[in-house]
């Protein structure tokens, strides 16, 4: 049963800039939190046991933080409260829950959804030469049957995707390859790393997995804004994100990301539109520290 009212779109200035392409590159790690991942994962048993990733030998992580790259640090592990809408009708809260150290994440996102389900997504995986590195991606809408994408970094030939949509198709992953809500925190370590990346007009294209195919995303960011987007943290500094149009298919869902500063540039405000028309947005409430692994 809906408990509240329409919610207003952002508004935001238009702007004209020059368009400039920002490609994958190569990260240097700066010191982030030291809280471990966790070892458990409500992965659907048709897939197998998913365990936590394993982190990287001590070399290799070290490698991360002298390697010559942009700069990138990691969020600080935390439980963020949401306002979930459906076409703009409040339904209820929502959750995302964000576990990392220097070695990998964990994330899980939980929609509920009265009559039809929760909507759970959830992320896990370890830090690389290029930032995140997604090990499982799953999702499950409602009643319906999870979906994944799985991504085997440790194949013979070299790194290869497996799909639960298209089981006969297991394509290389391109460097950098995130899922559709890992890209998300890759975003926010970016922007942690270099608070002045991605003026307004740029475009930041990332080869991202679904549950059938890789494909490349381009993102247009609309540079630093002082806006009210997200209402319960009033006028703030923020970065929006606007998801454009892919080659293979101009109907697809649409995603809009405002990434809020006083966060951790974790998101305030994210937005999809289904190919149906239907939007679903989650709006920052409420932010709690994770103070242990297990909670």
């Amino acid at each position: 049963m809906p408990t509240g009212s329409l919610i207003a779109p952002p508004k935001e200035s238009p702007f004209v800039a020059t368009l400039k392409e920002e490609p994958v590159k190569q990260i240097k790690m700066t010191r982030s939190a030291k809280k471990a991942v966790p070892q458990s994962s409500n992965v659907s048993s048709e897939m197998g046991e998913i365990g936590a990733p394993a982190g990287v030998a001590a070399e290799q992580e070290s490698g991360l933080f002298e390697q010559d790259g942009v700069a990138f640090r990691l969020p600080e592990s935390a439980l963020l409260y949401y306002d979930a809408y459906v076409d703009g009708q409040q339904v209820q809260t929502g959750e995302i829950k964000w576990i990392a150290d220097d070695s990998g994440y964990a994330l899980s996102i939980t929609i509920p959804y009265a009559f039809v389900g929760p909507f759970v997504f959830e992320s896990k995986g370890k830090i690389d030469a290029y930032g995140l590195a997604p090990s499982i991606y799953w999702a499950q809408r409602g009643k319906n049957p999870p979906r994944f994408s799985r991504f085997d970094r440790n194949a013979e030939g070299g790194p290869v995707m497996f799909f639960s949509e298209k089981k006969d198709f297991s394509p290389p992953i391109p460097p950098g390859t995130q899922d559709r809500f890992s890209l998300i925190f890759q975003f926010a370590s970016l922007l942690n790393g270099d608070g002045k990346i991605d003026e307004a007009g740029t475009i930041r294209s990332i080869p991202v997995a679904s549950f059938d195919m890789i494909e490349p995303w381009q993102f247009k960011s609309y540079g630093e804004l002082v806006s009210d987007a997200v209402p319960s943290m009033g006028v703030t500094t923020l970065r929006h994100y606007e998801l454009l149009d892919r080659p293979s298919n101009k109907f697809k869902r649409r995603v809009d990301l405002w990434l809020v500063r006083d966060l951790d540039w974790l998101p305030g405000r994210i937005r999809t539109t289904e190919a149906n028309g239907r939007v679903f947005e989650l709006v920052f409430k409420q932010k709690a520290p994770l103070s242990r692994v297990s909670e």
